[in-house]
């Protein structure tokens, strides 16, 4: 299931944005303190950033799954983008969380690891 995910991130051409407030985006007409949404229809994929970088890979997971299997239920989403996270290796984690880090969480990170 994750080169699935990988593909879809790599190869479809969506555009993963952080957001502070995603009702503030043009496409919104969706509540606050939601975690995230898609818009296949422009390729974007949007990511509350104020949740923590796990919470924000689930919410990445769970945008996909809508991506790749649209007929599945909400439920049967949230479901699955739980059991995914679970089941990720160190290096796939890794890979998700670049996608839904701050530069400026990327280089704090390097830094604690000692890696810059």
């Amino acid at each position: 299931m994750f080169n699935k995910l990988k593909n879809v991130l790599l190869y479809s051409g969506y555009r993963v944005i952080l957001t502070k407030n995603i009702s503030e985006h043009e496409h919104h007409a969706i509540a606050c303190g939601i975690k995230g949404y898609i818009l296949p229809d422009v390729l974007k994929i949007f990511i509350n950033r104020d949740f923590g970088i796990n919470d924000r890979v689930v919410t990445l997971i769970h945008e996909l799954l809508h991506e790749i299997y649209p007929a599945k239920t909400e439920y049967q989403v949230d479901s699955l983008s739980k059991k995914i996270f679970k089941d990720l290796n160190v290096s796939q984690l890794g890979f998700l969380q670049f996608f839904v880090m701050s530069p400026t969480e990327i280089q704090s990170m390097l830094k604690a690891n000692q890696l810059v």
